[in-house]
Order: structure tokens, then C-alpha cells, then sequence
């Protein structure tokens, strides 16, 4: 029977013609779909006169991306262009804290949003 020795030489002669030196064919620049989006910066300053306030926890609805301020009160986001809901937690207005504040803003391409979110200290 010569059926086995055909086997390893049907697959040779296949992976001979597979290994071409020209390699891969690349897709044409117009059929290629672009990985990149337009998107901007969300910077949030959370503080008490005029000092920074770690630790806060703040959120970009919609994405559901959430970080805490750093020691100097900062969190930083990229965000594809678009309107959001910016949500602090735990931030006090004179009174109870509150569980969260919402400040809405709109992301625009190359731009940076900033909010500024007072928090008071002594109110507690």
C-alpha cells in the first residue's frame, strides 16, 4: 500500500507552496478600518482650600471607569468624545456627605475637561 507514504508527501508539497518569499498579502490602505478614536482628557481636582484631597473616588458613568484622586487631589482620564456623567463619591456640601455629586461635561476631540469638585472638610 502506498497510501501512507502519499500522506506526509501531499503534505509537504503543500506546505512547500504555502511558504511563499512574497509573504502575507496586506489589505488595501481603503479596505483597512482605523484602530484609532478621536478622544480627550477628564482632569478632576478634588479639594479644601486649595489642598488636594486623596483618596476620593471618582467615576465616568457610561464607561464605568473609576479611579481615586491622588495626593494631590488629581484623577486623570482619556475618554473617546462624547458627552458623560461624572460622579464623585463620599463629598461633603456643608451637612451630611453626600453619597455622590454629578457634574456633567462633554469630551471633545485633542481637549482636556476640567472639573473642580470642593470638598469640605470641616462641614462633616
Amino acid at each position: 500500500m502506498r497510501m501512507p507514504a502519499f500522506v506526509p508527501a501531499v503534505c509537504c508539497a503543500l506546505l512547500a507552496a504555502s511558504c511563499s518569499k512574497t509573504g502575507p498579502v496586506q489589505p488595501s490602505e481603503s479596505a483597512s478600518v482605523p484602530m484609532t478614536f478621536e478622544s480627550g482628557r477628564v482632569v478632576v481636582y478634588v479639594h479644601w482650600d486649595n489642598q488636594g484631597v486623596p483618596g476620593k473616588r471618582v467615576e465616568l458613568l457610561g464607561l464605568h471607569r473609576v479611579l481615586k484622586t491622588n495626593e494631590a487631589g488629581l484623577a486623570k482620564f482619556v475618554a473617546p468624545v462624547g458627552d458623560y456623567t461624572l460622579r464623585a463619591y463620599d463629598i461633603n456640601r456643608g451637612g451630611p456627605a453626600l453619597w455622590f455629586i454629578d457634574t456633567e461635561i462633554t469630551v471633545r476631540s485633542g481637549e482636556e475637561v476640567r472639573v473642580e469638585i470642593v470638598d469640605c472638610l470641616p462641614c462633616v
